[in-house]
């Protein structure tokens, strides 16, 4: 009788550990979640620079933008303003070797250089950046024949990773 009550005492029972099969099973599910939490961090510490490129990328179109926008409609427009009958692209002319030289929107089709402002500097911070500009006679709805009176340029900044950013805009004969 001594040894019979002291096994089925009830507050024996509950104070049993954990099972080998059981702590096993606690290991594997534990080092699954752990796994896929951290797969989660790496991809999304893989990708962390893409918006500071992406960045850059989109302060160095807006500088060739605006560059290329200020300039005349096509060679024969008037200096003080105005219309000229349809739209060439006749690229730039044989005396204009550099952008400082460009004095109209085709001289910039066909561009492609190490990115860099217009004052020719290459801050450390944009090297490696590569622009590619093409300028098109076409209108808003992607008209390209007849009497079209603007032009498309696209320019293409391509980052030091390799990816490729795409930004247009239209320069209007008036």
């Amino acid at each position: 009788m001594k040894g019979t009550a002291f096994y089925s005492h009830p507050a024996r029972r509950r104070s049993r550990g954990v099972t080998l099969v059981e702590l096993v099973i606690s290991i594997v599910v534990i080092s699954i979640a752990l796994t896929a939490l951290l797969s989660s961090f790496s991809l999304s510490a893989g990708r962390s620079a893409d918006p500071m490129w992406q960045s850059k990328a989109t302060q160095l179109a807006q500088a060739y933008l605006d560059e290329i926008i200020a300039m005349r409609f096509q060679e024969n427009s008037p200096i003080e303003g105005g219309a000229v009958s349809g739209c060439a692209i006749s690229g730039n002319e044989s005396d204009e070797t550099s952008r400082i030289l460009f004095d109209d929107v085709d001289d910039y089709h066909g561009l492609n250089e190490q990115a860099r402002f217009l004052d020719s500097t290459v801050p450390t911070s944009y090297v490696g950046y590569q622009a590619a500009v093409t300028v098109t006679c076409a209108d808003a709805a992607g008209n390209t024949g007849g009497l079209v009176n603007s032009k498309l340029i696209t320019l293409q900044i391509t980052s030091p990773t390799g990816q490729q950013l795409l930004f247009s805009a239209f320069r209007g004969n008036f």
